[in-house]
């Protein structure tokens, strides 16, 4: 069984002999959320404005189930050609200033994992976390995207860091709303997508030991903060207006627990006294069902809905 390193090098050569002579392979690595290093193959030819990433880790991974070369070769063109839009179009001028102002939304990441990355980006602290920001891009021929703001765009399009950070603020409600739901709707939505009945389990409210079995079990309520688009939207953790709406409704202050950086989990602060127990839920989820990239926090946050802040409590 050949290297990963050897892997790569026969793939960007079957590649290059595979398509026409104009178009130039090469294999860069790309830098994604929480430092995770991916190796993507670029496949381009003079004149083209964009090309899609075509990332080779998990290729690696049917290389070694039994794919050929040749195979996965065919597939990445198969791709590529997908890919591509049939028809030149001008990424620059989706990208003027205008189109910034008013497409530009924010994400939140972890700040000491992507330590590298911030260095070369404006974003917004946000304790141990970052709001970093992003020009969606929305095209018939490629498809919905978004692109990450670099200092040099920023310096570009003469936008200052405020200018940006209340741009994202307003363009990111208006275009990727928050949404607060149950656990259950959650669970219902999660049902749906792959096919299979997902439900709470009921807590058994029969006698036991002697006890009257009177007094009713009372589920605890945990609300699912993300967005109308279920991707990135735990940066709403940093917007005070949606959590007081909620602080308000439930009357009490709330913790609110990264489940990725999709969503978060929230629990008003009258059923959990101490965070600590919470905190070793997060860190338990994080270490066995969150995938590295979409690592967010270890920590527990409060939100104190008197001083309308929020804090580290865990």
């Amino acid at each position: 069984m050949i290297t990963y390193k050897e892997f790569l090098s026969l793939i960007e050569e079957q590649v290059s002999e595979s398509i026409e002579d104009d178009y130039t392979v090469r294999i860069v690595p790309v830098r994604k959320n929480n430092g995770v290093m991916l190796d993507s193959m670029l496949i381009s030819r003079p004149g083209d404005m964009v090309c899609p990433n075509i990332y080779l880790n998990a290729l690696y991974d049917c290389y070694q189930s039994g794919m050929s070369i040749p195979g996965i070769a065919d597939r990445i063109l198969k791709q590529y050609r997908k890919s591509m839009p049939s028809e030149a179009f001008d990424v620059e001028g989706m990208l003027n200033p205008d189109s910034v102002r008013s497409n530009v939304v924010y994400r939140v990441v972890n700040s000491s994992m992507n330590r590298e990355l911030l260095k070369g980006v404006p974003h917004r602290d946000f304790l141990d976390l970052s709001l970093v920001y992003y020009v969606m891009v929305r095209s018939n021929q490629i498809g919905d995207g978004a692109v990450l703001v670099h200092r040099e765009h920023q310096r570009l399009w003469g936008i200052s860091d405020e200018e940006l950070d209340q741009a994202a603020r307003e363009n990111t409600r208006r275009l990727l709303p928050p949404d607060i739901m149950g656990i259950d709707k959650m669970m219902g939505e999660l049902s749906e997508e792959i096919g299979i009945n997902l439900s709470v389990k009921e807590e058994d409210n029969t006698d036991r030991g002697g006890e009257s079995g009177e007094e009713e079990f009372r589920e605890v309520p945990m609300y699912v903060l993300t967005n109308s688009s279920r991707q990135f939207g735990a940066c709403y953790m940093a917007d005070k207006a949606v959590l007081n709406e909620l602080a308000r409704r439930e009357d009490d202050d709330l913790y609110i627990l990264p489940s990725s950086v999709h969503e978060c989990m929230i629990v008003p602060c009258r059923y959990e006294e101490d965070p600590e127990d919470l905190g070793k839920m997060v860190r338990e989820i994080n270490r066995t069902e969150v995938d590295a990239e979409e690592f967010l926090s270890d920590s527990v946050y409060h939100y104190d809905r008197i001083m309308d802040r929020v804090e580290i409590a865990a």
